[in-house]
Order: structure tokens, then sequence, then C-alpha cells
């Protein structure tokens, strides 16, 4: 079923009151699917490591609600799989974040857009496809691990403009989305590569890694529901 996750107004300032918006939503509630290369895991799951990168067999031992997709290390790279997530928002600078595990330098990418057709969500980077890094940097590759990391959505050379190193700058590039009906392709990249969740927000200044927001939601069948600790644990 379509799932369309809606909102948020919050704020916490005390004057003048000023409302940002925030949208969430499990990574293995896709709306669409081809092949097999994201697989869904239910937590705790055991994970082969990366000899050659030095990464050691272990356990994803938690994931929010419960499950996470990605492929198993051994399972090959690029391949044209991809998962499509249909949602709705108003018009705004939309700022995406994926909670994430990738190992090492040879397991830390997927590619990404938004807006296009299923046809043209192949593992290639062109002018509408983006590389989606998880510590690709030489500078921030100390950083790798095999824990749940929040990462800002980036690119590594286009066609969008926020780089890795930009997006964990003081400006990050935004997405801007106009008013409606949109979609998310991840399609996959790398083996050994996890995603748990997807969270975006119209507050440039949130960091879901040091903060934990507890943060009403008002989802489209007009239930009331709280968000939980988004950090990663």
């Amino acid at each position: 079923m379509r799932t369309i996750i809606l909102l948020a107004l919050f704020c916490l300032i005390a004057s003048p009151v000023f409302a940002q918006k925030y949208i969430s939503w499990e990574a293995e509630n896709f709306d669409a699917s081809n092949g097999e290369k994201f697989e869904v895991f239910e937590a705790p799951s055991d994970q082969p490591g990366n000899a050659d990168e030095g990464v050691d067999d272990y356990t994803i031992a938690e994931a929010s609600g419960g499950a996470f997709i990605g492929s198993a290390n051994g399972a090959g790279n690029d391949g044209n799989g991809w998962v499509k997530y249909e949602f709705s928002v108003e018009a705004d600078d939309w700022h995406f974040w994926g909670r994430v595990i990738a190992p090492s330098v040879a397991d830390n990418s997927m590619y990404w857009a938004f807006d296009i057709a299923d046809g043209d969500a192949v593992s290639t980077n062109n002018d509408t496809i983006n590389i989606w890094d998880f510590y690709e940097v030489e500078a921030l590759r100390v950083n790798y691990t095999t824990e749940w990391v929040w990462f800002r959505l980036n690119t590594r050379d286009g066609p969008f403009e926020g780089t890795e190193l930009v997006q964990h700058g003081d400006d990050p590039v935004p997405v801007e989305l106009a008013d409606g009906e949109h979609t998310l392709h991840l399609v996959h990249r790398e083996d050994g590569t996890y995603i748990d969740k997807i969270f975006a927000t119209t507050d440039v200044e949130f960091n879901p890694n040091e903060t934990d927001p507890q943060t009403p939601v008002e989802p489209q069948n007009k239930l009331a529901t709280t968000w939980g600790a988004l950090k990663a644990r």
C-alpha cells in the first residue's frame, strides 16, 4: 500500500513560535522494489564482515521498527536493484537523513534520486542518479563503524550539489521540493551497506545524531503518535 507520512509542525523556540516540519519512515516500508539486492533483515541479525577491509563478522543488535534493508557482503555490487518510497510534503527546503551502517570503504554507499521513473533507477552515476556516500572522504574514514549512524543526504559529484564534506559542514545543501507528492528511489551500489530509517526536516540545524526528538506527528490517517529516540544508539 502506498505510504504517505506527513508532517509535523513544531517548534521549540519561545518567541516567536517557529514551525518546523518533519517526515520519517522505516526503510523496510518501501512502496515498490525491483530485483533482490535490497533484502529485509530483522534485528538482531548476524552479518558477514569484509576480511579484505579488516571488518570481522558482526551482529546488528537493533533497528528502528525491528527491521532494516541492505545486502550482505558477498551479494555483489551494483545490479540495478532498487526500492521506492512515495511521500507528500509541503513546498520547502528539506534536509534528508538516513540511519545507516557503513563498515568500510568497500561497504559505504548507495545511489539515490527523487522523482524519477522506475526505468531510470539504475546503478549508474549520471545526470539523474547521485551516489550517497557514508564516510567516503578520506578524512572521514576513521569513523567507519558497525553501529547505526545518521548521515545527511549527499552526492559524490552531482547532479545534487551537496557533496559529503559540504553536508558535514555549516551550510548543508537542502533538497528543494514542491508542494505535493514525490518519490525517492534508493538504488543498490555496494553490498555490506544497510539503511534502517529515513528522516527529513526543514530545520537545517537539527541533527538526529545529537538530538533526541519527541515530536508529535500527525500521519495521513490522523491518528496521534509520537516519535521516540531517533539518534544513533
